[in-house]
């Protein structure tokens, strides 16, 4: 049961009434709002535990100023009703009926004359039950009356365009009785703001925007939520403004009443203070300033890690880097289209050389656009991002990937929804068995997520709205916190997207524009990785076109990126060729083309030849090798691998001869492990080519036959000018013997 001090009298309730009736609304919210620092606003309600001040949602109060029930509701655990700023002020700050109307004093007109204490009971409480013993409040809050004369701790005024005060707000701040400030729970001064017209309380009928002059003689404007952060910007050599009132005024409801159109073709920059309330707060002023006409708006994101309640005052004060914080906000400016826009003419918005196109790969992947890069399962997607991100990061040059130069280096970061800590470990070791990522010239940071409790939506459907996820925007604002960085890889695209990408044309389209909006804000390429439909094994895919028709989902993933880079793999006749061209055995899903096959600028589109890296796994790019082998350009690699081959062991006293069980040239090559560049080069090659080209090594004189022992037969294979041919030879068999021609 709630107990407040006071008269219920005809007389006490004609005092309630006045004081509803000529208390500006937004003065009586504030006054609640300072009452109850633990309570939560809900669109038009305000939550709360009960009357006495604690967190909850069992008591209701309508806050919607236009309302008729403003102020009103009910506690639903108590039965308790609800009505009005007198009661609200009574029951919280333990005030009697006299103290509330001091506190509205200078609103309650000449005429008025303040109710006396009850003269007979003046501490008793009247109660609609029968009377039960309450413990009094260990701690009375004091009443505290503020008129005009009230010393105050900071004092703004509100100046029109032309220099004249409209309004002047003063700061108050909540004092112990031995003069201390009281501060709240995130240990900011508790405090109270009155706004004065002429030294009366009063507030302007249509409310101004705080620093007007200033506003209008500046391109760039920060919004803020509060007089004190507005100062600490302008003290920095910016302009900022803030609207009067705070949180407590401006709501959905009430935006008539305020004036910004000292915004219009303004760029205007929202800061909000790190709370619900104050981000509630930023939104509203977001859309007025649009409506107002700015010709830009932009929302600033919060560091992740700045405590609650942080704000532009408490920056300055810790030393943040304001400049490059606005800076960074200022590259995300969404401007209003206006065709009256004298900047859209060609003669003006195109002048000079245009930009050259930067890539990350040199003529393939482009930098800072979206990409999809497309292949079937299996194929080594996850494998060949990686090796990317590896290579972007590492910052050495002439390093090769997806079929170019590595051009752009920078930090990295890869999304991983399928592949866990212990996989990606197992290829980064493949791919860097010396352990050189400890020496990158910048930072790759891989996030397994099955290892950090599981995938996590960039996209999702809410209403039939596309919408960013929390969890990612919560990344995302560090991830824009990041210098310099080149790449982010999301893999795969579809555990990211919480909606029907691929059958879907909308929610294509949203989350290509999310990833659009993402690579613009970072400077990045974004790269995700997606799959492309089953072939038959009889319908191989051959041209690129082809290629980009399977990527999966619709139309709107492909047409909505800059560029899409494909793998898949040859019919087997074209990969077995390709292996005995390369003399490495052929195995399935080893033999891949590759093309970018769609791209929005400049970019070689030639179809790439990649083979898979038999100790890696990788798919490395091998189409210089493979074109460079024409018919007698592969006869003479061959030619001088059998020359290298046959020079090696004689040097080593294990000279061979063009047949035999142990030192016969074919059967060494087949036994013999692919240490050595020669062997493992011609391996696959058939006895019958290798016999006819060491036939075209003695018919060019580059070897010859020599006998082991002076009536021997001539079976020994030699260098022109070797060891056989100087009679200097020595056998690695002890016994050595002399040797003749």
């Amino acid at each position: 049961m709630q107990i407040v001090r006071g008269s219920n009298s005809k007389y006490g309730k004609d005092v309630a009434q006045r004081i509803s009736e000529s208390v500006p609304r937004t003065a009586q919210l504030q006054a609640l709002f300072d009452t109850y620092p633990n309570g939560v606003r809900h669109g038009g309600t305000f939550l709360l535990g009960s009357l006495q001040g604690e967190a909850g949602q069992s008591l209701k109060i309508n806050i919607d100023v236009n309302s008729p029930w403003f102020l009103s509701g009910k506690d639903f655990e108590s039965g308790d009703g609800i009505g009005g700023i007198t009661k609200v002020l009574m029951a919280g700050r333990n005030w009697t009926m006299k103290d509330v109307a001091d506190h509205f004093h200078d609103y309650m007109g000449q005429d008025y004359v303040a109710p006396p204490e009850n003269p007979i009971k003046p501490h008793l409480a009247e109660v609609q039950q029968p009377p039960v013993e309450v413990k009094q409040p260990e701690q009375v809050v004091p009443k505290r009356v503020i008129t005009y004369d009230t010393p105050y701790d900071g004092e703004y005024d509100y100046l029109s365009g032309d220099g004249e005060v409209l309004c002047t707000v003063r700061k108050y701040y909540d004092r112990e009785e031995t003069g201390e400030i009281v501060l709240d729970n995130a240990g900011k001064p508790k405090k109270q703001f009155r706004q004065f017209i002429n030294e009366r309380a009063g507030i302007p009928e249509i409310r101004p925007l705080y620093n007007i002059p200033n506003i209008l003689s500046s391109d760039t404007v920060i919004w803020v939520e509060g007089e004190k952060c507005a100062d600490a910007l302008n003290m920095f050599g910016l302009t900022a403004t803030c609207t009067l009132g705070g949180a407590g005024m401006l709501t959905d409801r009430v935006t008539e009443k305020f004036d910004f159109t000292p915004f219009k073709d303004k760029n205007v920059l929202v800061w909000p203070d790190n709370d619900a309330a104050g981000k509630k707060l930023a939104a509203i002023v977001e859309n007025q300033a649009r409506l107002a006409g700015a010709l830009s708006v932009t929302m600033m994101k919060i560091p992740a890690d700045k405590p609650e309640k942080w704000d532009a005052a408490d920056a300055i004060d810790e030393g943040f880097d304001v400049g490059r914080f606005i800076k960074l906000s200022q590259t995300k400016i969404k401007k209003a289209i206006s065709l009256l826009d004298d900047s859209l003419l060609i003669s003006k918005m195109f002048q000079g050389r245009a930009p050259e196109q930067k890539f990350l790969i040199s003529d393939t992947i482009p930098l800072s656009v979206p990409v999809v890069f497309a292949a079937a399962g299996d194929s080594g997607k996850g494998m060949m991002t990686l090796d990317l991100a590896m290579k972007v990061a590492s910052g050495a040059s002439m390093q090769r990937s997806f079929g170019g130069l590595v051009s752009h280096f920078g930090k990295a970061i890869i999304l991983s929804a399928e592949d866990d800590k212990d996989e990606i470990h197992r290829r980064i070791e493949r791919l860097d068995p010396h352990n050189n990522r400890r020496h990158y010239d910048h930072e790759l940071r891989i996030l397994p997520l099955p290892n950090l409790g599981g995938v996590f939506p960039m996209m999702q459907k809410i209403d039939n709205t596309y919408v960013m996820g929390a969890e990612f925007e919560r990344i995302y604002d560090q991830i824009l916190d990041m210098d310099n960085l080149v790449l982010l890889i999301v893999d795969p695209m579809a555990s990211f997207v919480h909606a029907d990408i691929n059958a879907d044309p909308a929610a294509g389209a949203a989350f290509m524009g999310l990833l659009a909006q993402i690579a613009t804000e970072t400077g990045a390429t974004v790269m995700v990785n997606h799959h492309m439909a089953k072939i038959r094994d009889n319908d191989p895919i051959t041209t690129p076109e082809q290629a980009r028709n399977l990527i999966r989902g619709t139309s709107a993933i492909v047409d909505g990126v800059r560029c899409a880079f494909s793998v898949w793999q040859v019919d087997e006749k074209t990969a077995r060729e390709r292996c005995k061209d390369l003399n490495i055995p052929y195995a399935r899903n080893t033999v891949f083309d590759g093309a970018v096959v769609k791209s929005n600028g400049p970019a070689n589109r030639e179809i790439r030849k990649f083979i898979r890296n038999s100790d890696t796994g990788l798919l490395e790019d091998r189409s210089e090798d493979i074109s460079s082998l024409s018919t007698s350009d592969r006869f003479a690699e061959r030619k001088r691998h059998v020359l290298d081959l046959i020079q090696m062991r004689e040097y080593q006293g294990l000279a061979l001869t063009t047949s035999g069980r142990n030192d016969g040239i074919f059967e060494i090559i087949r036994t013999l492990p692919p240490i050595e560049l020669s062997v493992a080069a011609l391996k696959g090659v058939g006895e019958t080519t290798l016999k006819n080209t060491v036939t075209a090594l003695l018919e060019s004189g580059q070897i010859g036959k020599y006998r082991k022992t002076a009536g021997g037969p001539l079976n020994l294979l030699g260098v022109t000018g070797g060891p056989l041919d100087t009679c200097s030879y020595v056998a690695h068999s002890s016994g050595a013997t002399d040797q003749n021609h």
